[in-house]
């Protein structure tokens, strides 16, 4: 399982706060195991590539002595389960939206990969703006639904966040911060 934090707003700020960030959200009890709701613990770390830059970051895998399960720390500028940053998947959802054709979206990924990401991406943006919503709504006196465009699913993705409650520290992607907040109640439905 994953769990997403904002650590650095890129690779760089990553490699060399993320440690330190890591170990003040233990510390603080802001890193629970989403099964028990107990604090967890560093437990190890594993390299992994940003297939489009060539970057490769050290994850902090983070583990639930009661559970006995481990949780792996996304930062925010990446997806869980993707190899290409959530940068580049933004870019490539925002220019479908756009109505560019597949076969013209600039992006490095394979011509499949970019339908795979519209098709699944696409469905995950519609869950969490539900799932946002209500959130949102739980916390403050409910969401204009006037103000929501209706467009396309990445728009309306953006006018749910405006409406966010709070500001939260994030990377500077829509998706990245979209996860932020969906970790906060539900992990099973990051993007």
């Amino acid at each position: 399982m994953a769990i997403v934090i904002f650590s650095g707003r890129n690779v760089k700020e990553y490699e060399s706060k993320n440690e330190e960030i890591v170990k003040a959200l233990i510390s603080d009890g802001f890193i629970l195991c989403d099964l028990c709701l107990k604090p967890m613990s560093i437990h190890s770390h594993y390299p992994r590539g940003i297939k489009e830059t060539g970057e490769e970051i050290t994850i902090t895998m983070v583990w639930c002595s009661k559970c006995r399960t481990w949780h792996a720390l996304i930062p925010d500028f990446l997806l869980p389960n993707k190899h290409y940053s959530a940068n580049e998947i933004e870019g490539v959802i925002i220019e479908n939206c756009e109505s560019v054709p597949v076969n013209q979206i600039e992006t490095d990924a394979s011509e499949s990969t970019v339908k795979r990401w519209i098709k699944h991406v696409g469905e995950s943006i519609k869950r969490a703006i539900s799932i946002l919503k209500y959130q949102f709504g739980k916390e403050r006196e409910g969401i204009s639904e006037v103000a929501i465009d209706t467009g396309p699913c990445y728009s309306e993705l953006e006018d749910i966040l405006e409406m966010a409650p709070a500001h939260l520290k994030y990377s500077g992607n829509k998706l990245g911060l979209a996860n932020l907040w969906l970790g906060k109640d539900s992990k099973i439905a990051y993007i």
